[in-house]
Order: C-alpha cells, then structure tokens, then sequence
C-alpha cells in the first residue's frame, strides 16, 4: 500500500506500475509507503 505525496489528495493506492510511479487520481509523482500499525505495549504501575 502506498499513500499519495499530494496534501490535497492522500488517497491510497494498491497497486503501482514500477516503470511509472504516479498517482492514479491527481498524477502527482510522490508517493509513500504506508506504515503498519505498531503495537505499543504500555506499563501500568
């Protein structure tokens, strides 16, 4: 998964062509791999 690099547009995309790595919804050329969730564990005194 890959989130578009647009402030305007953050729409995520699923699937992207390696020899053309554009959003398929503005064509804005910067995109960013999504993080997985982190799974924190918290101490409770």
């Amino acid at each position: 998964m890959y989130i578009c690099g647009n402030p305007k547009c953050r729409k995520e995309i699923k699937v992207l062509d390696p020899k053309f790595i554009r959003c398929p919804y503005c064509g804005y050329r910067i995109v960013y791999k999504k993080r997985a969730p982190i799974a924190r564990e918290i101490s409770t005194d």
